[in-house]
């Protein structure tokens, strides 16, 4: 052994040992924790690929480490075995496509640069919260509120789609999308249960989830996007053993969407639902459905029929001038009849990213939260009428992709009816994004979204072959052996 590695060794010993006592013992457990994929990694960027899967959804109930948190360790690793990989070989790299950026990534930079100059006004809005210290200082907000979601989900979709494009049987990373919604689900599970109060306290405390990070809409759009997916897979794969995995996967997500008790994920989870039988225009599948979910309306419990009927009994309130009197809605259209005034104030470009927050509405008192609940709303007062076009235009372009690689014929079934569930889902979360945000991917509850935008990616660029094609050579990496699937 030469004395550089042994010192080496014994200087990242000492770093170790010294670690407890400088950083804390969980924040040191939490970073070796982090370490311990990236050998794994560094081997096959695939795998660093899959722990990120698995992470996304779960990274907002970690503590949050200021540049050594799990995300950074993880998308780092991958990031530099992908480009590792890349210089010893020639197979062609999938890279997103212009419209990603055209469309998004410069509305939403455009609008950082227009927030920029109303964040002390947003401050000052915001004083009284606690959450509100040193989130409006440039630096952070443009670390939290920009640069973070970008990073996180454009690498991660271009990951996915190089490892997609290297993976003789792509249809595996479906078994790991279903994977990664148990440890999300079991949070919910284990925050229902240990709740102090009964399933109708859990119902109307909207704030239940967040100590696990993340609202409860959050969770179940969340879930939502995951169980079109799930749901068609689970009918049409070729394999047995991946329609018994997307199956119970998609009714773990269905009973965690439920004790989300968001009313909107629940219409994003029956279009899923209708969308699915539709498709499988048989009697069987219809009367099955039907009698389903029939049976699952009369075993529910009197909290999710209470919850879910909200604003829809003759007695109910639904004033949209009164907060306070809008059942239907939980004062949701007279928030949106207060801030619609803001989109005439810059129609074209918008106020900047995170807009709500230095609106009139705010400022005067009258509105408290930090985004309309409305992604379309909030996308015309952040980026107006201009960014509200690119961002359409570019989800439409995405849709008719789903849609014709879920007719292609060359593709597996597996394939085919996972876009075809994914477009589902799609439709889903547009219904249920009129009463929810955020359009940012500031949590993991838009995973698998950008989980569906690495998979067009990955189609979308000519490099991979259909299943009427040979299958691709195995890409080599550094060390002469075969990536995993091959092996």
């Amino acid at each position: 052994m030469s004395w550089a590695l042994a010192g080496s060794m014994a200087l990242f010993g000492v770093l170790v040992g010294a670690a407890p006592t400088l950083l804390g013992a969980k924040i040191t457990l939490l970073i070796c924790l982090a370490m311990l994929p990236v050998p794994l990694i560094l081997k096959d960027y695939r795998i660093g690929v899959i722990f990120l899967t698995i992470a996304l959804p779960v990274a907002s109930m970690l503590p949050p480490i200021r540049g050594l948190n799990l995300l950074n360790f993880l998308t780092l690793a991958t990031l530099g075995s992908f480009l590792l990989q890349a210089m010893f070989s020639d197979v062609r790299t999938v890279w997103p496509p212009a419209r990603l950026f055209v469309c998004f990534v410069l509305p939403v930079t455009l609008g950082m640069v227009l927030a920029w100059p109303h964040l002390p006004e947003a401050a000052r809005n915001y004083a009284s919260s606690s959450q509100s210290v040193g989130t409006y200082e440039p630096a952070n907000y443009v670390l939290n509120r920009f640069l973070k979601p970008l990073f996180y989900y454009v690498s991660y979709a271009f990951l996915l789609a190089n490892a997609v494009r290297a993976s003789r049987r792509p249809e595996l990373f479906v078994a790991v999308l279903a994977a990664s919604v148990v440890l999300p689900a079991l949070a919910v599970f284990y925050t229902v249960a240990n709740y102090p109060g009964s399933l109708s306290d859990v119902a109307g405390n909207r704030e239940f989830l967040a100590p696990r990070g993340m609202h409860a809409n959050c969770f179940g759009q969340l879930f939502a996007l995951a169980c079109g997916p799930l749901l068609f897979v689970s009918a049409a794969a070729a394999s047995p053993w991946l329609r018994r995995v997307t199956l119970l996967a998609f009714f773990l997500a269905t009973l965690a969407l439920l004790l989300t008790f968001s009313r909107g994920a629940l219409l994003a989870w029956l279009i899923v639902i209708g969308a699915y039988l539709l498709h499988h225009r048989r009697i069987r599948t219809l009367v099955a459905g039907t009698v389903l979910i029939g049976a699952a309306l009369v075993a529910a419990p009197d909290a999710l029929t209470e919850r879910f009927g909200t604003g829809l009994r003759e007695d109910a309130l639904s004033d949209s001038t009164d907060v306070t009197r809008d059942e239907l809605t939980a004062g949701r259209v007279h928030g949106w009849l207060l801030l619609l005034p803001e989109v005439a104030r810059s129609p074209l470009i918008g106020q900047g990213l995170g807009s709500t927050q230095w609106s009139q509405a705010v400022a005067t008192g009258q509105y408290r939260a930090t985004h309309p609940h409305n992604i379309y709303l909030e996308i015309l007062m952040d980026l107006g009428v201009i960014g509200f076009a690119a961002i359409a235009w570019w989800i439409a372009l995405e849709s008719r992709a789903m849609r014709r690689w879920a007719d292609h014929p060359e593709l597996s079934s597996d394939m085919r009816a996972y876009f075809r569930g994914a477009w589902a889902a799609l439709l889903g979360m547009l219904a249920m994004a009129a009463t929810t945000a955020d359009y940012m991917p500031y949590t993991g509850a838009h995973l698998y979204l950008w989980f569906t935008f690495g998979m067009l990616f990955a189609y979308g660029s000519g490099a991979m072959k259909t299943a009427a094609e040979p299958a691709l050579e195995p890409v080599r990496g550094p060390d002469g052996l075969a990536p995993l699937s091959s092996r």
